[in-house]
């Protein structure tokens, strides 16, 4: 004849089940917050990809007002842009901070990826533009090993200076502590980029 579980057995019984219960909810939650940190991760990522193209490809030329030799108001061209091995100078019409056009920079330093940003019309002088000391700036990546730009022109040829025009396209390449690498390979838009006769036909069209 069988015998009747014990009481210590029953209650044995139930502190394993609620331990087995307990684990199996601890690692779920456990798996729901590794997915969502994940899934923050990767939202982080795309928007600092979205962030750095919309700014490089609104790159533009820019317009000053002066006056001529006969004292009558004109409207002059500016052509502004600084790229080097490691940071680059222009002005975007889209940028990050603002809704101004803007004096805009990436440069590698302190690895990080920094990102400056001064409303062009706003506190700089426009005919020789440059950051102030309390320019507000953003820092993409913190644990970069390796940080290095690239220019082509429209000949696809590619760069490490380009100075006084526009480039067609710009490349970023990262890498991480981990050895994990980054590339943004962004275009300039066409209709921003555009000639220096069509600018000019632009600004005397009246």
């Amino acid at each position: 004849m069988r015998k009747a579980f014990t009481l210590v057995e029953l209650l044995l019984a139930v502190v394993l089940l609620t331990l087995l219960i307990g684990t199996a909810l601890f690692s779920y939650r456990q798996v729901l917050l590794n997915i969502t940190k994940t899934q923050k991760s990767s939202f982080n990522e795309v928007l600092k990809f979205h962030q750095i193209r919309t700014s490089i490809e609104s790159m533009q030329h820019y317009v000053v007002d002066e006056v001529n030799q006969f004292n009558q108001p004109m409207k002059k061209l500016h052509v502004f842009f600084k790229g080097r091995e490691h940071a680059f100078e222009f002005i975007s019409l889209n940028p990050t901070l603002s809704t101004l056009p803007s004096l805009s920079s990436f440069e590698c330093k302190d690895n990080a990826l920094i990102y400056k940003e001064e409303p062009l019309y706003k506190r700089i002088d426009v005919n020789q533009p440059d950051f102030l000391e309390d320019t507000p700036f953003i820092r993409y990546w913190h644990d970069l090993d390796a940080c290095q730009f690239k220019y082509y022109n429209q000949k696809g040829q590619s760069f490490e200076t380009f100075e006084n025009k526009l480039p067609t396209a710009i490349e970023i390449a990262l890498r991480d502590e981990d050895e994990a690498e980054k590339m943004i390979f962004t275009t300039i838009k066409s209709d921003y980029n555009i000639s220096y006769a069509d600018m000019y036909e632009l600004l005397y069209a009246e």
